[in-house]
């Protein structure tokens, strides 16, 4: 096939999850024999073209009037910004030229902000088949969250969303196809009045979860049962991971109990805060960015501590390549795939008294560390970028054929409650 990758940001301009599972998707589509190509924005002025990983990536200008992934922009910018954003109708026309002139025989957008909605009618008018993934909440919501500091998840629109997610709302029946990271997501986003034709079943939904970076798992061992227990967190250091519960309750654990490594980095006024919340715990230490590879095998246990809906975090799954299990939050994707006391621990709440609890628990109890290990890395194999890739191509010739999507194309989504699971 002729494949046409769209996102949001793309190396050098980013690397966070979305692109990380892009980028490995294009390359293990390519390597199965299509022919990919990559299209993305820039903060400069003029398109280019340059090639990564052997494929070519397609940078275009963004028509407005900042560059969103930069320094925080005053209020009246901010509305101007979202205004032109809610249905940007230059971007159409660039990305029409482009489109045209790739041809592909189907295009997957994943992350649409600076493109918009109008990305898809501009596929849609060139007749190119569609297929959607989704990694976070913007077909719903301008912040791409759901969640606000101060306010939480947020449980209906407000005035804000519902103007501004109006376009993409109302054309969000436009794609053919439509791939989600997890139910929960979609879950939400249905109940905020997106995607009406899945809600119908006139839309076909496939859940397909992040890929680890290798098929091949890391070199490991069984861990050797010691005290303290060795935590950690890793990822992006923001008021929606739970950090200050995470600190709060590690402060609260008998003397020597466990260490607590927070990998990561954030604004700066915020991880000055936390280092402050930190400050006189011997046990609690912050070590910035930390490599995979020299992270997981320095901990026992991840905390995955989340106040958000968090769509479903890469950590959680390139930890379990390395025999590491998680401790997570019951809130969005992940305890669709968390098995307790098997590949992974739920936090029965979200505050900092159950995160206390539940680590209290884990550190008395003599739970079998060598088979949570095993069991933790025979899980990675669901997350091995073969397996992810195939559901994907699988998607994604259905779509380009116009055909029923098969079986072997990620699993159904449910189109079941909304109501957050609690162990």
């Amino acid at each position: 096939m002729r494949l046409t990758f769209l996102n949001t940001l793309y190396p050098p301009y980013g690397a966070a999850g979305a692109e990380t599972t892009l980028r490995l998707l294009a390359a293990q589509m390519m390597g199965r024999g299509h022919d990919c190509n990559v299209v993305t924005l820039t903060p400069g002025w003029r398109a280019e073209t340059r090639e990564i990983d052997g494929i070519p990536v397609h940078y275009v200008p963004l028509a407005n009037v900042f560059w969103p992934h930069g320094a925080s922009k005053t209020l009246p910018w901010r509305v101007v910004f979202q205004t032109m954003e809610a249905y940007n109708p230059v971007m159409k026309r660039r990305l029409t030229r482009l489109l045209r002139r790739l041809s592909p025989d189907v295009v997957n957008f994943h992350n649409l902000q600076g493109f918009s909605a109008s990305a898809w009618a501009a596929a849609q008018e060139l007749g190119i088949p569609i297929v959607q993934t989704l990694h976070d909440y913007y077909t719903a919501c301008p912040r791409s969250a759901m969640w606000r500091p101060g306010r939480g998840n947020c449980a209906s629109l407000c005035a804000e969303c519902r103007v501004f997610s109006r376009p993409r709302r109302a054309m969000s029946g436009i794609p053919d196809m439509v791939t989600c990271v997890s139910n929960r997501v979609f879950d939400r986003l249905t109940a905020a009045g997106a995607f009406p034709r899945a809600a119908a079943g006139q839309q076909p939904i496939r859940i397909i979860r992040g890929n680890n970076a290798a098929d091949a798992l890391p070199d490991a061992v069984p861990p050797v049962p010691r005290t303290p227990l060795r935590l950690g967190f890793m990822g992006r250091l923001d008021p929606s991971k739970g950090l200050e519960n995470l600190i709060d309750a590690a402060r609260r654990l008998p003397e020597g109990a466990a260490f607590l490594s927070i990998a990561g980095t954030g604004k700066p006024e915020y991880t000055a805060a936390l280092h402050g919340r930190a400050a006189g715990a011997a046990g609690i230490s912050f070590v910035g960015h930390a490599a995979p590879s020299a992270f997981f095998p320095s901990i026992d246990l991840l905390v995955i501590p989340s106040i958000w809906e968090d769509p479903f975090p890469r950590v959680f799954h390139e930890a379990l390549a390395y025999g590491v299990p998680s401790l997570a939050s019951p809130l969005g994707g992940l305890s669709e795939v968390v098995e307790h006391g098997r590949n992974g621990f739920l936090i029965a709440g979200t505050d900092a008294e159950a995160l206390f609890t539940s680590l209290s628990a884990l550190i008395s109890a003599s739970w079998d560390r060598t088979g949570v290990f095993a069991k933790c890395r025979k899980a990675a194999a669901n997350f091995m970028p073969s397996r992810i890739t195939a559901e994907y191509e699988a998607v994604l010739e259905a779509a380009a054929a116009r055909r029923p999507v098969p079986e072997k194309a990620g699993a159904p989504w449910h189109g079941a409650t909304v109501q957050p699971h609690h162990p």
